[in-house]
Order: structure tokens, then C-alpha cells, then sequence
């Protein structure tokens, strides 16, 4: 399997033969030398949704526009989203936790999670940028309260060929559920929290994935958001898991497993 990072949360995942879109989203940062436009994403076998949030759902009504043959896996909230956005209910399939889609030699598991908590850290860095960019900020709520996700969250384990890979779209995790030990790859939303690397210290040691990819980090909506320095989080899992890759990606690289 390859697995490309698009910018934010947006992950592509092929064999060669078929393609995997998870929460394909177009950056609103003009500078960004190599932010993908919705165009880029066509093609893809099958596009999943791992929230209904603005940053993960925004630009599916448009790609289901351009590419008439794509499939939209998610949940019940994010559904109605799309139709409310004049997606067709037959473009969708909804999932839930437990159900499983075969594409091509392609498995993949909805599991129950959470969304990050936002600390007040992460809050008050914002507070002052959002004062001063008010029609963007208010762009965004307006967004954010149109788009929700009560608390429908899931990770998608995603198995091809003996490997596989844990992907999480927020990160936060839900007592009782039993979530993939050894995988090939985990997929981390390094986003929301100033102290994602302390958060997901326990859960990476209990799952002990072979690496760590993190996406998430990088500056989605300037000026209100900043790229977050996962060098420090790398830094901390080569001095504590050296045995764990922690990989920051490069946009548009694939990355093999």
C-alpha cells in the first residue's frame, strides 16, 4: 500500500489498482505551493469520512460533482450534511461503528472514537488571531455550526495485502472498544490540542504500531491557524519508542508499507 498526504486531514491510500480518499479536503491558504484543488482528488475508488466537520466534509459536494462514480462512505450526520448540500442519497453509504466495506482487496472497519478536546491552550492561541480576522472567523462558525458531528467519530482500520493501518481523523478514544494492536500504520490528527503527544502517549504504547504518520499539522486557515511543530512530538517518541517510526510526511509523497 502507498499512503499520500494531501494537506490536513486528507489521505490517499492505493494498491496499484484501486484508490482510497479519506477526508478530502482543498486548504483555504493561498500561499501553500502545493495545495491540491478539488480536481486533484477525482478518481479515487471510494471516498470515507471520518467526521462531519468543516475541514473534513466542505469540498465533498463538490468532487461528487466532478467525478460521478465515487461512493461516499460515513455516518448518519455527516449523510444528512451531504444531502443537505444537494449530494444524491444514492452517492451515499452509511455506516456505523462495526460495519465493514470491501473495495477491491481493500477491508475497511469503522471503530467508535471521540474528538479531540480542545485545551485552553489551543483556545487562547487562537483567541487573539480570530478577534482580528473577524469575517473569516465568523466565516468559519457559521461553517462549523452547519456542518456538526455529534459525537459521530470513527477511526477506520484499513487492511490489503497482510498489512494494515489505523487511521483517525481526531484523535480521542472510547472505553470498551477493543481498537487494532500491531497494525502497519497509525494515522494520527495531530490537531486541536497542545498536548496531543502526552494524549496519545498511552494509546500508541497500547497499540504499538509498527509507525507513526501524522497529518493534521499543518496551516489549514491563515491567519487563524499556525502549522503545529510535531519535530517535538518526533523528537519525544525517537527518545521514548525508538523502536516506532514517526514519520512527518512530505505533501504528495507517497509513503510505502
Amino acid at each position: 500500500m502507498r499512503v499520500t498526504w494531501y494537506g490536513t486531514a486528507t489521505i490517499g491510500i492505493d494498491d496499484g489498482k484501486n484508490k482510497l480518499l479519506f477526508d478530502p479536503f482543498v486548504r483555504r491558504n493561498k500561499k501553500l505551493k502545493y495545495s491540491t484543488p478539488i480536481e486533484g482528488f477525482a478518481g479515487a475508488d471510494a471516498v470515507f469520512i471520518t467526521h462531519g466537520h468543516y475541514d473534513h466534509l466542505f469540498d465533498v459536494p463538490q468532487l461528487t460533482r466532478i467525478d460521478r462514480n465515487v461512493t461516499v462512505y460515513c455516518t448518519k450526520t455527516p449523510a444528512e450534511t451531504l444531502m443537505k448540500n444537494k449530494v444524491p442519497r444514492e452517492r451515499i453509504s452509511v455506516i456505523k461503528p462495526g460495519d465493514t466495506v470491501e473495495i477491491g482487496d481493500f477491508k475497511v472497519t469503522a471503530y467508535q472514537s471521540k474528538h479531540i478536546k480542545f485545551d485552553s491552550g489551543y483556545v487562547l492561541s487562537v483567541f487573539g488571531r480570530c478577534a482580528l480576522e473577524l469575517p473569516m472567523t465568523l466565516n468559519l462558525f457559521y461553517h462549523h455550526l452547519h456542518m456538526p458531528e455529534h459525537h459521530e467519530i470513527v477511526m477506520y482500520k484499513i487492511e490489503n495485502g497482510g498489512k494494515s493501518i489505523l487511521l483517525s481523523g481526531s484523535f480521542g478514544t472510547v472505553d470498551g472498544v477493543k481498537y487494532p494492536e500491531d497494525c502497519d500504520m497509525f494515522i494520527l490528527a495531530n490537531g486541536g490540542n497542545l498536548s496531543i503527544p502526552e494524549l496519545t502517549k498511552p494509546f500508541i504504547e497500547s497499540i504499538h504500531p509498527k509507525r507513526v504518520f501524522v497529518d493534521h499539522f499543518d496551516d489549514a486557515f491563515p491567519p487563524l491557524t499556525k502549522r503545529v511543530c510535531v519535530e517535538k512530538f518526533r523528537d519525544i517518541m525517537r527518545q521514548t519508542h525508538p523502536e516506532i517510526e514517526f514519520i512527518i510526511p512530505t505533501e504528495r509523497v507517497p509513503v510505502e508499507i
